[in-house]
Protein backbone atom coordinates (compact mmCIF):
# COMPACT_ATOMS: atom_id res chain seq x y z
CA UNK A 1 0.00 0.00 0.00
CA UNK A 2 1.25 3.55 -1.11
CA UNK A 3 2.51 5.44 1.50
CA UNK A 4 0.38 8.65 2.29
CA UNK A 5 3.10 11.57 2.65
CA UNK A 6 0.65 14.15 2.97
CA UNK A 7 0.55 17.05 5.86
CA UNK A 8 -2.27 18.55 6.78
CA UNK A 9 -2.34 21.25 9.16
CA UNK A 10 -5.18 22.58 11.61
CA UNK A 11 -5.67 25.93 10.49
CA UNK A 12 -6.85 26.74 14.03
CA UNK A 13 -4.55 26.16 15.81
CA UNK A 14 -1.50 27.34 13.54
CA UNK A 15 -1.80 30.65 12.61
CA UNK A 16 -1.10 32.16 9.19
CA UNK A 17 2.11 34.35 8.66
CA UNK A 18 0.38 37.81 8.91
CA UNK A 19 -2.26 37.09 11.58
CA UNK A 20 1.31 36.24 13.39
CA UNK A 21 2.62 39.34 13.00
CA UNK A 22 0.02 41.33 14.03
CA UNK A 23 -0.24 39.74 17.05
CA UNK A 24 3.50 40.35 18.08
CA UNK A 25 2.83 43.86 17.26
CA UNK A 26 -0.17 44.27 19.79
CA UNK A 27 1.86 42.51 22.40
CA UNK A 28 4.42 45.31 22.14
CA UNK A 29 2.61 47.41 22.49
CA UNK A 30 1.45 46.06 25.67
CA UNK A 31 4.45 45.58 27.07
CA UNK A 32 5.83 49.74 26.03
CA UNK A 33 2.54 50.96 27.74
CA UNK A 34 3.57 49.01 30.69
CA UNK A 35 7.08 49.90 31.14
CA UNK A 36 6.69 53.69 30.39
CA UNK A 37 3.53 53.31 33.32
CA UNK A 38 6.50 52.01 35.59
CA UNK A 39 8.62 54.65 34.48
CA UNK A 40 6.79 57.34 35.88
CA UNK A 41 5.00 56.11 38.57
CA UNK A 42 9.14 55.39 39.87
CA UNK A 43 10.27 58.94 38.81
CA UNK A 44 7.15 60.42 40.67
CA UNK A 45 8.29 58.69 43.70
CA UNK A 46 11.62 59.33 43.65
CA UNK A 47 11.00 63.12 42.67
CA UNK A 48 8.74 62.99 45.77
CA UNK A 49 11.50 62.12 47.91
CA UNK A 50 13.88 64.35 46.74
CA UNK A 51 11.77 66.94 46.44
CA UNK A 52 10.85 66.31 50.71
CA UNK A 53 14.63 66.27 51.24
CA UNK A 54 15.01 69.45 49.58
CA UNK A 55 12.40 70.93 51.84
CA UNK A 56 13.05 69.28 55.04
CA UNK A 57 16.89 68.27 54.85
CA UNK A 58 16.32 66.66 58.38
CA UNK A 59 14.10 63.85 56.57
CA UNK A 60 15.88 60.73 55.36
CA UNK A 61 13.38 57.77 54.62
CA UNK A 62 15.76 55.02 54.97
CA UNK A 63 15.79 52.76 57.75
CA UNK A 64 19.22 54.29 59.09
CA UNK A 65 17.58 57.77 59.95
CA UNK A 66 13.87 56.65 61.31
CA UNK A 67 14.60 59.57 64.08
CA UNK A 68 14.71 61.86 61.07
CA UNK A 69 11.80 60.81 59.55
CA UNK A 70 9.67 61.18 62.93
CA UNK A 71 10.59 64.33 63.52
CA UNK A 72 9.62 65.29 59.71
CA UNK A 73 6.23 63.93 59.87
CA UNK A 74 5.40 65.06 63.68
CA UNK A 75 6.54 68.75 62.99
CA UNK A 76 4.50 68.85 60.24
CA UNK A 77 1.20 66.62 61.42
CA UNK A 78 1.64 66.85 65.18
CA UNK A 79 -1.23 67.84 66.41
CA UNK A 80 0.02 69.19 69.64
CA UNK A 81 3.67 70.61 67.29
CA UNK A 82 2.84 73.89 68.18
CA UNK A 83 3.03 74.24 71.82
CA UNK A 84 6.99 73.62 71.76
CA UNK A 85 9.15 76.74 70.86
CA UNK A 86 11.90 73.65 69.86
CA UNK A 87 10.04 70.75 68.81
CA UNK A 88 13.10 68.90 67.53
CA UNK A 89 15.09 69.80 70.55
CA UNK A 90 13.23 68.04 72.88
CA UNK A 91 12.78 64.90 70.41
CA UNK A 92 16.39 64.74 70.08
CA UNK A 93 16.35 64.91 74.03
CA UNK A 94 13.81 62.24 74.39
CA UNK A 95 15.50 59.86 72.20
CA UNK A 96 18.52 60.40 74.10
CA UNK A 97 16.61 59.61 77.42
CA UNK A 98 16.07 56.41 76.10
CA UNK A 99 19.26 55.66 74.42
CA UNK A 100 20.72 55.87 77.64
CA UNK A 101 18.40 53.75 79.40
CA UNK A 102 18.83 50.39 80.66
CA UNK A 103 16.88 48.22 83.47
CA UNK A 104 20.89 46.87 84.61
CA UNK A 105 22.28 50.30 84.77
CA UNK A 106 20.35 53.11 86.32
CA UNK A 107 22.72 54.87 87.06
CA UNK A 108 23.57 55.58 82.73
CA UNK A 109 21.81 58.50 81.60
CA UNK A 110 21.94 61.40 79.16
CA UNK A 111 21.06 64.96 81.06
CA UNK A 112 20.18 68.02 79.71
CA UNK A 113 22.61 71.14 80.34
CA UNK A 114 19.88 72.30 83.08
CA UNK A 115 19.76 69.32 84.50
CA UNK A 116 23.61 68.80 84.68
CA UNK A 117 23.74 72.02 86.44
CA UNK A 118 21.02 70.87 89.12
CA UNK A 119 22.67 67.74 89.37
CA UNK A 120 25.99 69.06 90.18
CA UNK A 121 24.14 71.54 92.66
CA UNK A 122 22.56 68.39 94.69
CA UNK A 123 25.90 67.15 95.00
CA UNK A 124 27.66 70.06 96.31
CA UNK A 125 24.69 71.16 97.76
CA UNK A 126 25.59 74.63 97.61
CA UNK A 127 23.12 77.07 96.18
CA UNK A 128 20.72 80.12 97.36
CA UNK A 129 18.03 79.20 99.62
CA UNK A 130 17.23 78.27 103.26
CA UNK A 131 18.67 75.00 103.60
CA UNK A 132 16.61 72.11 104.49
CA UNK A 133 16.65 68.47 103.47
CA UNK A 134 12.85 67.73 103.04
CA UNK A 135 11.19 64.13 101.65
CA UNK A 136 8.36 64.60 99.55
CA UNK A 137 6.58 60.90 99.64
CA UNK A 138 2.70 60.63 99.08
CA UNK A 139 1.89 63.91 98.86
CA UNK A 140 3.66 64.52 102.65
CA UNK A 141 6.06 67.52 102.72
CA UNK A 142 8.28 66.48 105.36
CA UNK A 143 11.66 68.14 106.23
CA UNK A 144 13.94 65.80 107.36
CA UNK A 145 17.14 68.28 108.31
CA UNK A 146 17.87 71.71 109.12
CA UNK A 147 21.20 72.27 107.77
CA UNK A 148 23.17 74.48 110.72
CA UNK A 149 24.04 78.20 109.90
CA UNK A 150 21.47 77.97 107.45
CA UNK A 151 18.91 80.93 106.99
CA UNK A 152 16.16 78.50 107.90
CA UNK A 153 17.89 77.20 111.11
CA UNK A 154 17.99 81.30 111.54
CA UNK A 155 14.36 81.61 111.40
CA UNK A 156 13.39 78.77 113.43
CA UNK A 157 12.44 75.81 110.91
CA UNK A 158 12.59 72.53 112.83
CA UNK A 159 12.92 69.04 111.29
CA UNK A 160 9.44 67.34 111.39
CA UNK A 161 7.89 70.33 110.48
CA UNK A 162 5.36 69.86 107.51
CA UNK A 163 5.64 72.18 104.79
CA UNK A 164 2.02 72.80 103.47
CA UNK A 165 2.41 76.27 101.43
CA UNK A 166 5.03 78.32 99.55
CA UNK A 167 4.59 82.23 99.77
CA UNK A 168 0.83 81.69 100.59
CA UNK A 169 0.34 79.02 98.10
CA UNK A 170 -0.15 75.61 99.01
CA UNK A 171 1.65 72.87 97.71
CA UNK A 172 -0.98 70.82 96.68
CA UNK A 173 -0.08 68.63 93.06
CA UNK A 174 3.33 70.25 93.33
CA UNK A 175 6.06 68.26 92.37
CA UNK A 176 9.53 67.83 94.25
CA UNK A 177 10.80 70.51 91.56
CA UNK A 178 8.14 72.85 91.94
CA UNK A 179 8.20 72.96 96.00
CA UNK A 180 12.33 73.43 95.51
CA UNK A 181 11.97 76.25 92.54
CA UNK A 182 9.32 78.26 94.77
CA UNK A 183 12.05 77.47 97.62
CA UNK A 184 14.84 79.05 96.08
CA UNK A 185 15.85 82.79 94.56
CA UNK A 186 18.03 85.08 94.57
CA UNK A 187 20.08 86.29 98.06
CA UNK A 188 18.67 88.76 100.41
CA UNK A 189 14.79 87.87 98.87
CA UNK A 190 12.44 86.69 101.11
CA UNK A 191 10.15 83.54 101.38
CA UNK A 192 7.44 82.71 103.63
CA UNK A 193 6.95 78.89 104.46
CA UNK A 194 3.79 77.71 106.31
CA UNK A 195 4.24 74.34 108.29
CA UNK A 196 2.43 72.32 110.51
CA UNK A 197 3.85 72.26 113.89
CA UNK A 198 2.01 70.74 116.87
CA UNK A 199 -1.17 70.38 115.29
CA UNK A 200 -1.05 74.38 113.54
CA UNK A 201 -0.39 75.75 110.87
CA UNK A 202 2.30 78.64 111.24
CA UNK A 203 4.25 81.18 108.94
CA UNK A 204 7.30 81.52 108.75
CA UNK A 205 9.68 84.45 107.14
CA UNK A 206 13.06 83.34 105.90
CA UNK A 207 15.46 85.28 103.66
CA UNK A 208 17.21 83.37 101.43
CA UNK A 209 21.01 83.00 101.60
CA UNK A 210 23.87 80.84 100.55
CA UNK A 211 23.69 77.23 101.82
CA UNK A 212 26.83 74.93 101.77
CA UNK A 213 25.68 72.22 103.56
CA UNK A 214 27.31 68.95 102.80
CA UNK A 215 30.19 68.86 106.00
CA UNK A 216 29.28 70.17 109.41
CA UNK A 217 30.69 68.83 113.02
CA UNK A 218 30.96 69.24 116.65
CA UNK A 219 32.78 68.22 119.34
CA UNK A 220 30.87 66.05 121.91
CA UNK A 221 32.89 65.05 125.59
CA UNK A 222 36.02 63.60 124.01
CA UNK A 223 35.22 63.03 120.84
CA UNK A 224 34.56 64.52 117.76
CA UNK A 225 31.35 64.13 115.23
CA UNK A 226 31.34 64.26 111.60
CA UNK A 227 28.23 64.66 109.60
CA UNK A 228 29.58 64.24 105.97
CA UNK A 229 26.07 64.45 103.80
CA UNK A 230 27.89 64.53 99.98
CA UNK A 231 31.28 64.63 98.79
CA UNK A 232 31.25 67.49 97.00
CA UNK A 233 34.15 69.83 95.44
CA UNK A 234 34.79 71.50 98.50
CA UNK A 235 33.74 68.86 101.31
CA UNK A 236 37.55 67.90 101.76
CA UNK A 237 38.57 71.75 102.30
CA UNK A 238 35.12 72.31 104.88
CA UNK A 239 36.94 68.79 106.87
CA UNK A 240 39.58 70.41 107.48
CA UNK A 241 38.58 74.01 108.12
CA UNK A 242 36.62 71.97 111.42
CA UNK A 243 39.29 69.15 112.40
CA UNK A 244 41.86 71.83 112.55
CA UNK A 245 39.87 72.60 115.81
CA UNK A 246 40.41 69.83 117.26
CA UNK A 247 43.89 67.74 117.02
CA UNK A 248 44.13 67.14 120.50
CA UNK A 249 41.44 64.77 120.52
CA UNK A 250 41.90 61.03 119.19
CA UNK A 251 38.74 59.96 118.96
CA UNK A 252 35.90 60.64 115.95
CA UNK A 253 32.89 59.43 114.47
CA UNK A 254 31.88 59.91 111.06
CA UNK A 255 28.43 59.64 110.09
CA UNK A 256 27.89 58.84 106.34
CA UNK A 257 24.12 57.70 107.40
CA UNK A 258 22.48 58.76 104.04
CA UNK A 259 25.28 60.01 102.01
CA UNK A 260 24.65 58.96 98.57
CA UNK A 261 27.77 59.47 97.17
CA UNK A 262 29.56 62.80 95.21
CA UNK A 263 32.29 63.21 93.58
CA UNK A 264 35.64 60.63 93.26
CA UNK A 265 38.07 63.58 94.06
CA UNK A 266 36.48 64.37 97.06
CA UNK A 267 36.63 60.81 98.51
CA UNK A 268 40.63 60.86 97.71
CA UNK A 269 40.98 63.91 99.80
CA UNK A 270 38.82 62.89 102.81
CA UNK A 271 40.24 59.20 102.86
CA UNK A 272 43.60 61.22 103.19
CA UNK A 273 43.04 62.82 106.02
CA UNK A 274 42.77 60.04 108.42
CA UNK A 275 45.28 57.39 106.15
CA UNK A 276 47.81 59.44 104.92
CA UNK A 277 49.21 61.16 101.56
CA UNK A 278 49.49 58.90 98.66
CA UNK A 279 47.81 55.66 100.00
CA UNK A 280 45.39 53.18 98.15
CA UNK A 281 42.32 54.54 98.55
CA UNK A 282 40.72 52.69 95.82
CA UNK A 283 41.13 49.96 93.07
CA UNK A 284 38.84 49.94 89.64
CA UNK A 285 38.44 48.60 86.54
CA UNK A 286 37.52 49.17 83.51
CA UNK A 287 35.09 47.51 80.34
CA UNK A 288 38.53 46.00 78.68
CA UNK A 289 39.42 44.52 82.15
CA UNK A 290 42.49 47.11 82.98
CA UNK A 291 42.83 47.29 86.35
CA UNK A 292 44.23 50.24 88.21
CA UNK A 293 45.32 51.69 91.44
CA UNK A 294 44.15 54.99 93.15
CA UNK A 295 45.87 56.66 95.54
CA UNK A 296 44.87 59.27 98.13
CA UNK A 297 45.51 63.58 97.65
CA UNK A 298 45.46 65.68 100.68
CA UNK A 299 47.60 68.52 101.55
CA UNK A 300 47.43 67.00 105.51
CA UNK A 301 46.68 64.24 107.62
CA UNK A 302 44.50 64.34 111.23
CA UNK A 303 46.99 61.10 112.55
CA UNK A 304 45.72 62.45 115.82
CA UNK A 305 42.48 60.12 115.34
CA UNK A 306 43.38 56.90 116.82
CA UNK A 307 40.20 55.75 116.81
CA UNK A 308 37.28 55.48 114.04
CA UNK A 309 33.51 55.09 114.06
CA UNK A 310 32.06 55.11 111.10
CA UNK A 311 28.34 55.09 111.21
CA UNK A 312 26.41 53.53 108.17
CA UNK A 313 22.70 52.76 106.87
CA UNK A 314 20.96 51.21 103.80
CA UNK A 315 21.35 55.12 101.92
CA UNK A 316 24.67 55.05 102.65
CA UNK A 317 25.55 54.51 98.40
CA UNK A 318 28.75 54.65 96.23
CA UNK A 319 31.36 57.39 97.56
CA UNK A 320 30.49 56.78 101.10
CA UNK A 321 30.61 53.43 100.88
CA UNK A 322 34.46 53.71 99.17
CA UNK A 323 35.22 56.09 102.56
CA UNK A 324 33.76 53.17 104.85
CA UNK A 325 35.53 50.27 103.44
CA UNK A 326 38.43 52.12 102.70
CA UNK A 327 38.56 53.33 106.80
CA UNK A 328 38.48 49.70 107.89
CA UNK A 329 40.95 48.91 105.86
CA UNK A 330 43.61 51.14 105.48
CA UNK A 331 43.01 52.68 109.14
CA UNK A 332 44.17 50.41 111.73
CA UNK A 333 41.40 51.14 114.53
CA UNK A 334 38.07 51.50 112.77
CA UNK A 335 34.84 50.08 113.50
CA UNK A 336 31.39 50.32 111.12
CA UNK A 337 28.52 50.55 113.04
CA UNK A 338 24.91 50.42 111.60
CA UNK A 339 22.90 48.47 108.34
CA UNK A 340 23.99 47.38 105.49
CA UNK A 341 25.03 49.33 102.88
CA UNK A 342 23.31 50.34 99.82
CA UNK A 343 26.30 48.17 97.33
CA UNK A 344 26.65 50.51 94.48
CA UNK A 345 30.13 49.43 93.14
CA UNK A 346 30.37 51.34 90.23
CA UNK A 347 31.60 54.98 89.03
CA UNK A 348 30.20 56.93 86.49
CA UNK A 349 32.58 59.44 84.36
CA UNK A 350 30.44 62.58 82.73
CA UNK A 351 31.06 63.31 78.92
CA UNK A 352 30.25 66.66 77.94
CA UNK A 353 28.15 66.35 74.33
CA UNK A 354 27.63 68.75 71.48
CA UNK A 355 24.51 70.15 72.34
CA UNK A 356 25.97 71.15 75.54
CA UNK A 357 24.24 67.93 77.61
CA UNK A 358 26.20 65.31 79.19
CA UNK A 359 26.76 61.59 79.32
CA UNK A 360 26.51 60.50 82.69
CA UNK A 361 28.12 56.63 81.40
CA UNK A 362 28.86 53.68 84.21
CA UNK A 363 32.73 53.60 83.08
CA UNK A 364 33.95 51.19 86.44
CA UNK A 365 33.79 48.55 88.74
CA UNK A 366 35.35 49.91 92.02
CA UNK A 367 37.50 47.39 94.68
CA UNK A 368 37.93 48.23 98.03
CA UNK A 369 42.27 48.56 98.52
CA UNK A 370 42.01 44.99 99.30
CA UNK A 371 40.33 44.06 95.71
CA UNK A 372 36.97 43.53 97.83
CA UNK A 373 33.73 44.01 95.50
CA UNK A 374 30.45 45.80 97.19
CA UNK A 375 28.77 45.48 94.29
CA UNK A 376 24.95 44.37 94.94
CA UNK A 377 25.92 43.37 98.55
CA UNK A 378 27.38 46.33 100.43
CA UNK A 379 29.50 47.34 103.27
CA UNK A 380 28.88 45.17 106.01
CA UNK A 381 28.96 47.10 109.63
CA UNK A 382 30.99 45.18 112.48
CA UNK A 383 28.65 46.15 114.78
CA UNK A 384 24.55 45.74 113.20
CA UNK A 385 22.06 48.55 115.01
CA UNK A 386 19.01 48.73 113.53
CA UNK A 387 16.79 52.06 114.11
CA UNK A 388 13.42 51.83 115.60
CA UNK A 389 10.83 50.46 113.43
CA UNK A 390 8.59 53.61 112.31
CA UNK A 391 12.47 55.18 110.85
CA UNK A 392 11.49 52.83 108.27
CA UNK A 393 7.99 53.85 107.81
CA UNK A 394 6.93 55.35 104.33
CA UNK A 395 4.29 58.19 105.13
CA UNK A 396 1.44 59.16 103.26
CA UNK A 397 -1.32 61.21 103.58
CA UNK A 398 -4.88 60.53 104.48
CA UNK A 399 -7.82 62.02 103.20
CA UNK A 400 -9.53 64.83 104.47
CA UNK A 401 -12.99 62.43 105.16
CA UNK A 402 -10.56 59.18 105.97
CA UNK A 403 -11.18 58.36 109.77
CA UNK A 404 -10.08 55.49 112.03
CA UNK A 405 -12.11 54.64 115.27
CA UNK A 406 -11.61 51.76 117.53
CA UNK A 407 -12.06 47.97 116.39
CA UNK A 408 -11.20 49.54 112.83
CA UNK A 409 -7.79 48.14 111.20
CA UNK A 410 -5.66 50.19 108.48
CA UNK A 411 -2.02 50.87 107.51
CA UNK A 412 -2.10 54.38 109.08
CA UNK A 413 -3.05 53.00 112.53
CA UNK A 414 -0.03 50.69 112.43
CA UNK A 415 2.11 53.32 111.24
CA UNK A 416 0.61 56.13 114.20
CA UNK A 417 0.88 53.00 117.23
CA UNK A 418 4.38 52.75 115.97
CA UNK A 419 5.14 56.52 116.22
CA UNK A 420 3.02 56.64 119.84
CA UNK A 421 5.06 54.34 121.02
CA UNK A 422 8.43 56.02 119.48
CA UNK A 423 6.96 59.21 121.77
CA UNK A 424 6.78 56.97 124.62
CA UNK A 425 2.42 56.93 125.09
CA UNK A 426 1.74 53.77 126.25
CA UNK A 427 0.40 51.44 123.34
CA UNK A 428 -0.22 47.54 123.43
CA UNK A 429 0.16 46.58 120.05
CA UNK A 430 1.47 47.74 116.46
CA UNK A 431 0.21 45.43 113.78
CA UNK A 432 -3.07 47.94 112.58
CA UNK A 433 -5.78 46.99 114.85
CA UNK A 434 -6.97 50.22 116.51
CA UNK A 435 -7.34 48.55 120.04
CA UNK A 436 -8.27 50.21 123.42
CA UNK A 437 -5.13 51.51 124.91
CA UNK A 438 -4.45 53.04 121.07
CA UNK A 439 -7.22 54.76 121.88
CA UNK A 440 -6.15 55.90 125.20
CA UNK A 441 -2.71 57.00 123.67
CA UNK A 442 -4.68 58.80 120.75
CA UNK A 443 -6.54 60.98 122.81
CA UNK A 444 -3.36 62.10 125.25
CA UNK A 445 -1.09 62.46 122.16
CA UNK A 446 -4.04 64.97 120.63
CA UNK A 447 -4.33 66.51 123.86
CA UNK A 448 -1.06 67.43 124.25
CA UNK A 449 -1.10 68.43 120.98
CA UNK A 450 -4.04 70.78 120.98
CA UNK A 451 -6.32 69.22 118.46
CA UNK A 452 -9.60 67.68 118.87
CA UNK A 453 -10.45 65.83 122.25
CA UNK A 454 -11.76 62.51 121.11
CA UNK A 455 -10.11 59.35 119.72
CA UNK A 456 -9.86 59.47 116.11
CA UNK A 457 -7.65 58.94 113.64
CA UNK A 458 -7.86 62.22 110.98
CA UNK A 459 -5.81 63.28 108.41
CA UNK A 460 -4.82 66.17 110.65
CA UNK A 461 -3.75 64.15 113.35
CA UNK A 462 -2.47 61.60 111.36
CA UNK A 463 0.34 64.52 109.85
CA UNK A 464 0.73 65.74 113.39
CA UNK A 465 2.17 62.55 114.36
CA UNK A 466 3.86 62.38 111.57
CA UNK A 467 5.35 65.67 112.44
CA UNK A 468 6.26 65.03 116.03
CA UNK A 469 7.76 61.78 115.29
CA UNK A 470 10.18 63.14 113.25
CA UNK A 471 10.97 65.72 115.43
CA UNK A 472 11.95 63.28 117.65
CA UNK A 473 14.08 61.58 115.60
CA UNK A 474 16.15 64.61 114.76
CA UNK A 475 16.32 66.53 117.98
CA UNK A 476 16.54 63.67 120.41
CA UNK A 477 19.85 62.24 120.28
CA UNK A 478 18.82 59.93 123.16
CA UNK A 479 16.78 57.90 120.86
CA UNK A 480 19.78 58.18 117.89
CA UNK A 481 20.18 54.16 118.40
CA UNK A 482 23.11 54.02 116.09
CA UNK A 483 24.43 57.00 117.20
CA UNK A 484 24.31 55.75 121.12
CA UNK A 485 26.19 52.33 119.59
CA UNK A 486 29.01 54.14 118.07
CA UNK A 487 29.68 55.97 121.41
CA UNK A 488 29.55 52.98 123.21
CA UNK A 489 32.61 51.45 120.74
CA UNK A 490 34.13 54.43 121.65
CA UNK A 491 33.89 53.99 125.20
CA UNK A 492 35.34 50.31 124.78
CA UNK A 493 31.80 48.62 125.67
Amino acid sequence: MEENNEYYFDLKKVPLKSEREERKKKRWKIFFTFFLCLFCLLAGVIGGYFLQKVSHPAYEADSKNTMGEIEYLMDRYWLYSGDYEDLNKELEDKALYGMTAFDYDPYTSYMSASEMDSFSTSINMNYVGIGVEYSYINDIALIKKVFKDSPAEAAGIEAGDIIKAIDGEPIDGLTTDDIRERVIGEEGTEVVISVLRGGEIIDVPIIRGAVDSTVYAFRENDYVVLELNSFGVDSGSRCMTYLDQWTDLEKIIIDLRDNTGGYQSSVKEISGLFIGDEEVYLRQKDSKGLETVDVTSCRKTYDNFKQIVVLINENTASAAEVLAICLKEQHPNTTLVGKTTFGKGVIQTNRILNNDGVLKMTAYYWYSPNGVSIHGTGVVPDVEVSMPDVYYEYYYDLEEDEKFEYDSVGTAVRTAEMALDYLDYEVDRTDGYFDQSFAKALAAFKADNHLESDSVLDAITFETIISEVNREMANNVEKDAQMNAAKEVLRGN
